[in-house]
């Protein structure tokens, strides 16, 4: 599924939550895993009608004081959470941008980095919802409209601040915007944020074909205009691409140890896909071609992995685009059980495989291989 996001008067936390209700997801189960953690609060979702138009308005409540937590805090919540590694690994990466921001905008080192609002529950609420939310409705990429500029001033831990707040402004770097009227905080650093560590493209509306569309409504009185958030879920088929970036280089300086530390390096910060091809470099050296895979919102992470961890002296890169097939979380019965799976379609015709991560579980319980069980799962009789 495809995510386009149209934010005419902004975007918050809240806000994405809310559209996410409106499309359909039910809150209840993630509010059930934060309880888990010990957060002890309450998403509810509420339907309401603003100017005739329908939506959600999103309200967070806690039974504890709130507590600001600084970075190393807010990873070890998150690690010891129930949520998925996909959705670990990406509320970790984005509440590590978050800190680098702070910290630059500010000139703190990042050890001194403590987050006020960004600590607080509602803001965990907001960042690890918004990537629960992703996996939860099977969303394989996000595209955003152009994004409102604002100004005023805004009170915060830091004093007075004028708007778009420091953080917010080093987030919408490299994001098209353009000039608005508004005075207030209609885009907060947490809803940058999410713009930032999700959209891959801006574009003035979604493509594919249209299944679903939300509005998250806003708490701003913007006078005629209403505060809210749209989203249209679309489903790409099988004509339809999305852009992302080819990044390459010739490597014949780095041991076997430290290609490995790159790889790992790249797939942490986010990339598609990579693939290391052997070869003869010049002076008869061995060495590889290295191609990496990337969105757009990732490019620059990406790229600064790439030259980090492998001090190559040049990196090609080009756009590109790819076909992604429709696919989705499934289940695949058989006479050893159920099996998480997921279902791809092509064209009329609709494909099911096993996860590798649920054949490595059934190794374990069978005593059987994972090539094995690959091969007795494509007998007819094995399945149920």
């Amino acid at each position: 599924m495809h995510l386009h996001l149209d934010c005419p008067t902004g975007i918050s936390g809240d806000m994405f939550l809310a559209a996410m209700v409106d499309l359909g997801l039910d809150l209840a189960p993630f509010q059930d895993l934060l309880n888990g953690c010990g957060l002890d609060v309450t998403i509810e979702g509420r339907p309401e009608t603003r100017d005739g138009l329908q939506g959600t308005g999103l309200r967070i409540t806690t039974n504890r004081p709130q507590v600001f937590r600084d970075l190393d805090s807010i990873l070890t919540l998150i690690t010891a959470s129930r949520l998925t590694p996909k959705v670990q690994r990406r509320s970790r990466l984005a509440f590590q941008r978050l800190a680098e921001v702070e910290a630059s905008v500010h000139n703190v080192e990042l050890s001194a980095v403590h987050f006020h609002e960004v600590g607080a529950v509602d803001t965990l609420v907001d960042v690890l919802g918004c990537f629960w939310a992703l996996e939860q409705l099977e969303v394989t990429a996000v595209s955003c409209s152009s994004l409102p500029w604002f100004q005023g001033l805004v009170d915060c831990e830091h004093g007075r601040l004028p708007l778009p707040a420091p953080a917010t402004v080093e987030l919408l770097r490299g994001k098209p915007v353009y000039p608005t009227a508004y005075q207030k905080e209609i885009i907060t650093p947490t809803g940058a944020l999410i713009l930032d560590q999700t959209v891959s493209l801006f574009a003035d509306g979604p493509r594919g074909r249209l299944e679903k569309n939300g509005t998250g409504w806003g708490t701003m009185d913007l006078g005629a205009t209403p505060n809210g958030l749209r989203a249209f879920l679309t489903r790409a088929g099988n004509e339809a691409g999305e852009e992302i970036w080819v990044l390459e280089s010739n490597l014949d300086h780095l041991s076997g140890e430290e290609l490995g530390s790159l790889f790992s390096a790249l797939q942490d910060q986010g990339a598609l896909d990579f693939i290391y091809l052997q070869g003869v470099m010049k002076k008869n050296r061995p060495g590889g071609l290295l191609q990496v895979l990337c969105a757009g919102k990732d490019l620059e992470k990406i790229q600064d992995t790439f030259f980090d961890h492998s001090l190559t002296l040049g990196i090609r890169r080009r756009k590109s685009e790819r076909v992604v097939l429709d696919r989705k979380n499934s289940t695949l019965k058989t006479r050893f059980g159920n099996l998480q799976a997921k279902e791809v379609s092509l064209k009329d015709r609709s494909l099911i495989k096993p996860e590798f991560e649920a054949l490595q579980e059934l190794a374990g319980k069978t005593g059987r291989s994972v090539a094995e069980l690959r091969y007795l799962l494509s007998e007819p009789n094995t399945m149920s």
